[in-house]
């Protein structure tokens, strides 16, 4: 990610985009990893339940994802940061787990769909009309190897947006 030198960063509508992550969320579903085979890549099934806070952070530059969960007995947590590069207008994100996986994404906005990709996951994530519901698909691969299933989930908004920032400017 660039870093804007000598200028300082403006709001604008990318990042009021943010807004729609912002609350709490729970969501449940299946994750296929777990002695995963690529000639059944879903015949590995385990339950996936997770609790999500996204809020602003000062500025409201950034908006920071904390997950907290379980994947079949195994906890998981992380911290994603998502932001808008300064330079370029571009979408990142960097997220950092409890198993000492530290990763960037490229994020784009379609409409209600978001997508991140990196060089191991990628994601699709798509918004319900009302915002409140969240259909996320994960994938990952090996090195080298095809994209395979990593997990589905439905993620659904527990607690209202909290502190949307003022609009910016088109």
């Amino acid at each position: 990610m660039a870093t804007t030198k000598g200028t300082v960063p403006v709001r604008g509508v990318a990042h009021d985009r943010f807004s729609v992550w912002v609350g709490d969320w729970h969501a449940e579903g299946e994750s296929y990893a777990s002695g995963q085979v690529e000639s059944d890549p879903r015949g590995s099934v385990e339950t996936w339940v997770s609790d999500e806070s996204i809020a602003w952070l000062p500025g409201h530059f950034f908006i920071a994802r904390r997950t907290d969960g379980r994947v079949g007995s195994r906890a998981i947590s992380g911290l994603d940061v998502f932001s808008v590069d300064p330079d370029t207008g571009a979408y990142t994100t960097r997220g950092y787990e409890n198993h000492g996986f530290l990763r960037d994404y490229v994020t784009r906005v379609d409409g209600a769909v978001w997508t991140f990709t990196g060089e191991t996951e990628r994601a699709r994530v798509e918004f319900s009309e009302d915002g409140d519901t969240q259909t996320v698909c994960w994938e990952w691969r090996k090195p080298g190897g095809v994209w395979l299933p990593l997990c589905d989930r439905v993620a659904r908004r527990v607690r209202a947006r909290i502190s949307d920032p003022p609009a910016a400017e088109a």
